[in-house]
């Protein structure tokens, strides 16, 4: 029987079609290998995820505790986002600078964003409000 990794894995992989732009992670929580997710991210995004918080610091984490992270990777030879976003009072903010950036790099003709919203607010209909040029597509996990 394949475990819940596995069964999400295969889940999330089918949603990366090549107009995928990239991922909004969004919790209540810091960065870490305990959040619903983090295994399947991390092996989609080569490990990334996992190198940058064997990296940290506690000091580092202590200076900066609502950072976004964001991580790249390539997907059907394209760039690819996951932006982990810890919510916060100026979630907006963030999210006005990773829009930003996405608009001033030519991204062809992908304007699909998976949003993987671990928050008790509806942050899919908010972002299609504010960023009509985008199309967000919700991603659901399972957490058994």
């Amino acid at each position: 029987m394949p475990s819940r990794v596995d069964t999400n894995l295969k889940t999330v992989i089918d949603q990366f079609t090549p107009d995928i732009l990239g991922v909004f992670w969004i919790t209540n929580a810091e960065l870490s290998r305990n959040l619903l997710g983090f295994d399947e991210f991390n092996y989609l995004f080569d490990g990334l995820i996992s190198q940058y918080l064997y990296g940290q610091t506690k000091e580092n984490s202590e200076i900066h505790p609502d950072r976004s992270n964001v991580f790249f990777t390539l997907n059907f030879n394209q760039k690819l986002f996951l932006a982990h976003l810890k919510m916060h009072s100026e979630i907006a903010g963030v999210l006005d600078d990773q829009i930003a950036l996405l608009q001033e790099n030519k991204n062809g003709d992908r304007k699909k964003i998976l949003l993987f919203n671990q928050t008790q607010k509806n942050w899919g209909s908010d972002l299609q409000k504010r960023y009509p040029q985008f199309e967000f597509i919700n991603l659901e996990l399972s957490n058994i």
